[in-house]
C-alpha cells in the first residue's frame, strides 16, 4: 500500500507536469507559426536551410573554396 505522502508526491508530480505542458504551449504560441513544426529536426532555421537545401549550399562551398584557392 502507498502512504499518504506517496500519494501527495504523485499528485504534486502530475500537477507540475500539467503546468510545464501548459507553459510549453504558451511559449509555442508566442514563437509564432514556425512553432507548428513541433520539434521537427533540426530545430534551428539555419540548420533546416542547410540540410534541406543541399545544392545551393554545395555551390556556395565550391565558390568559396575557389575564391580561397585563387588567393
Amino acid at each position: 500500500m502507498s502512504s499518504p505522502t506517496d500519494i501527495s508526491l504523485l499528485a504534486q508530480r502530475q500537477s507540475l507536469r500539467l503546468q510545464l505542458q501548459a507553459q510549453r504551449q504558451v511559449i509555442a504560441r508566442q514563437l509564432g507559426p514556425d512553432s507548428a513544426i513541433n520539434g521537427a529536426y533540426p530545430r534551428s532555421r539555419t540548420m533546416r536551410f542547410l540540410t534541406q537545401q543541399p545544392l545551393p549550399l554545395i555551390r556556395m562551398i565550391v565558390g568559396l573554396a575557389a575564391v580561397l584557392r585563387a588567393r
